[in-house]
C-alpha cells in the first residue's frame, strides 16, 4: 500500500528532508492531514504463509514468542495505531516486557527519551523530549501507542536516522553507525529488490519525482532500515523489542528484516514476525482470496485488514489522476 504522506521511506515530512531535489512537492506534502476514520469491520487477520485467516489470540501468541515484532501502519489511519496499542498490551499480558522502538523518534534524541521516561513523563512530555515532529507525524495519532507503553512501563526508544546534514540529499551514511553499516553491507540485495523499491517510491509520489531523485531516496530508505534494525537489537530487553513503523519498513523482502537477519550480524538468527496493516473495503475483508491478498502485499507474515479511511485524492496536488497504486496509502 502507498501513502501520499508516504509510509514507505520516512514520514509525511520525507520530501522536506530532501527539499533540494523535490521542492516542488513540499507545499502539497504540508497539506497532509489525518483523515476521518471509517467504521471498522470485524478483525480480519491473514496468516500469509498458511493462507488462512486467524483470530487475534493466535497472532498475539506468535508475537509473544518472537524476539522481534515488527508492526506496520499506514501513518494516517487512526485504527492502525489503536490496534497496535492493544497488541502491545496483549503481548505484555503474556508476561513479556519488550522495548518499543518507534520510527517516529530520531536516534539522536534517544537519550532525552530515556531520561524523560525515568523522570515519569507522560505521552505529551515524551513527545517533547524526543523532539517529535508533531505536524509531520500528525500527533496525536501515535499517542495511544506511546501512552500504552508508558502505562506498562515498557522502554520507549528511538529508531530512525536523523535528518541528513549537508552532503547530497538522500545520503545518510555519515549518520549510520558502524554496526548498522555492517548490516547494510551484509544484507542480501539484488537488482530485483532495488527495482521493486524504486517502483514503490516512484508510485508513492504519484510518479511525479524526477528520475534522478528516486535512486537517492531508495538508498536513503535502505540506510534507514539498516539503522532501525540495529536500533531493535540495541534496545532489546531479555524479551526483545517491538518496532512501530510504516508498512514499507517492516516488509521482510525490502525492509528492516533484511538487515535484522543479514548473514553474520549479531542476533541474525533470532525470530521476527512482520505484520502489515492494510485497508480493504468492509465487504471485501474476508471475500478477497488469501493468495491474492498475499501477492498484492508481499513481505509480511500477517496482514491485518481494516476498513479504508476517507481521504482526498493525493495525486491532485501534482495534477495527476488517482491510480491503483500511487494514491493508495
Amino acid at each position: 500500500m502507498r501513502s501520499w504522506c508516504p509510509e514507505t521511506w520516512r514520514s509525511p515530512t520525507s520530501t522536506r528532508r530532501f527539499a533540494s531535489l523535490v521542492a516542488f512537492a513540499c507545499a502539497a506534502l504540508a497539506a497532509c492531514a489525518a483523515p476521518a476514520p471509517v467504521a471498522q469491520p470485524r478483525a480480519a487477520i491473514l496468516d500469509v504463509h498458511a493462507r488462512r485467516f486467524v483470530d487475534e489470540a493466535t497472532l498475539v501468541a506468535n508475537l509473544a514468542h518472537a524476539r522481534y515484532r515488527l508492526l506496520g501502519e499506514l501513518h494516517d489511519d487512526p485504527a492502525h495505531h489503536a490496534i497496535r496499542a492493544r497488541l502491545i498490551g496483549a503481548i505484555a499480558a503474556t508476561g513479556a516486557r519488550p522495548a518499543v522502538v518507534l520510527e517516529q523518534f530520531d536516534l539522536d534524541h534517544d537519550a532525552p527519551l530515556r531520561a524523560a521516561q525515568q523522570a515519569g513523563a507522560d505521552a505529551e512530555q515524551l513527545a517533547d523530549a524526543g523532539s517529535l515532529d508533531r505536524r509531520g507525524w500528525a500527533w496525536p495519532l501515535h499517542e495511544p501507542i506511546v501512552a500504552q507503553a508508558l502505562a506498562l512501563h515498557l522502554p520507549i526508544r528511538a529508531g530512525n536516522l536523523p535528518r541528513a546534514v549537508g552532503g547530497a540529499a538522500g545520503t545518510l551514511a555519515p549518520d549510520l553507525n558502524a554496526l548498522a553499516q555492517e548490516r547494510l553491507a551484509k544484507a542480501r540485495w539484488s537488482d530485483v529488490q532495488e527495482n521493486a523499491l524504486r517502483i514503490d517510491i516512484a508510485e508513492g509520489h504519484c510518479g511525479a519525482l524526477p528520475s534522478t531523485v528516486v535512486p537517492k531516496l531508495a538508498a536513503a530508505q535502505r540506510e534507514r532500515d539498516a539503522a532501525m534494525a540495529q536500533a531493535l537489537v540495541d534496545a532489546a530487553t531479555p524479551d526483545g523489542t517491538i518496532l512501530i513503523a510504516g508498512n514499507g519498513h517492516v516488509r521482510a523482502d525490502l525492509g528492516v528484516p533484511l538487515y535484522l537477519h543479514a548473514p553474520g550480524v549479531p542476533d541474525a538468527t533470532a525470530r521476527s514476525v512482520s505484520v502489515g496493516f492494510i485497508e480493504v473495503a468492509p465487504d471485501e475483508a474476508r471475500a478477497e482470496p488469501a493468495r491474492k491478498l498475499a501477492s498484492e502485499h508481499p513481505g509480511f507474515d500477517y496482514l491485518w485488514l481494516t476498513a479504508p479511511v476517507a481521504r482526498d485524492d493525493p495525486c491532485k496536488a501534482f495534477g495527476r489522476a488517482r491510480n491503483s497504486k500511487a494514491a493508495r496509502p
